[in-house]
C-alpha cells in the first residue's frame, strides 16, 4: 500500500512539474524590453547554419524567439529580435556567441558586439548609446564589457543589475567597424 501510495505522489509531482514548464510566463512579460530598433548585434566567425543553431539553443534556454540572422559583407552577419528583446538577454547574447555549448572554438576568431541606442543600458547615462562585447583576452566566461559614446568603459557582470564604470575597455579593435 505504501508502494501505491508513493507512486502516486511521485507521479503527481512529475506531472505538476511538466505542467509548471508548460506555463511558464513569457518573457516579455517578465522583463520590459529594449525595442528591435534600439539595438543591433552583430557577428563574425560563424557561419549562417551555425548561428541558427546557436540561437535555437539559445532561445530554448530563455524562452525567448529566435532571431532573424542576416548575411551582410565580409561574412559579417546581422542577428535581429523585431519585437525587442530584454536588456540582459542581449548581454547574454553577445556573450554566447563567444562560448556557445556544444560547439569547437579551436581555430576560431570569433567577434561579436552590439550596438545599444541610448537610454536602453542599465549603468550607463540615459543621453548615451553604448557598443557591448567579450573583452580582449577574457579569462572570466560570465560578462561583457561595453564602451559609450564618449568613450567611457564599463563592466557588465552578469552577477550584477548594471553596469559599472573600469579604466580599461579591452575593446577588440575590429568593433567599431561592425557599425560603420
Amino acid at each position: 500500500m505504501a508502494i501505491v501510495i508513493g507512486a502516486l505522489f511521485f507521479g503527481g509531482v512529475l506531472w505538476a512539474g511538466d505542467a509548471l514548464k508548460k506555463h511558464r510566463p513569457v518573457q516579455s512579460q517578465e522583463f520590459e524590453l529594449v525595442p528591435g530598433d534600439q539595438f543591433t548585434l552583430r557577428s563574425r566567425g560563424w557561419s549562417g547554419s551555425e548561428l541558427r543553431a546557436i540561437f535555437a539553443d539559445f532561445a530554448k534556454m530563455y524562452d525567448i524567439e529566435e532571431p532573424r540572422i542576416v548575411e551582410g559583407p565580409g561574412r559579417i552577419f546581422s542577428i535581429d529580435w523585431p519585437d525587442g528583446l530584454a536588456e540582459a538577454h542581449i548581454l547574454f547574447a553577445v556573450n554566447y556567441l563567444h562560448y556557445p555549448r556544444d560547439f569547437d572554438l579551436a581555430d576560431r576568431r570569433i567577434l561579436a558586439a552590439a550596438q545599444v541606442k541610448q537610454g536602453q543600458l542599465g549603468g550607463i547615462p540615459k543621453d548615451l548609446g553604448a557598443k557591448v562585447f567579450v573583452p580582449s583576452d577574457d579569462t572570466y566566461y560570465d560578462r561583457v564589457h561595453a564602451v559609450d559614446d564618449n568613450g567611457q568603459a564599463y563592466l557588465g557582470d552578469f552577477g550584477s543589475a548594471s553596469f559599472v564604470p573600469i579604466d580599461d575597455a579591452r575593446m577588440p579593435r575590429d568593433v567599431e567597424n561592425f557599425f560603420r
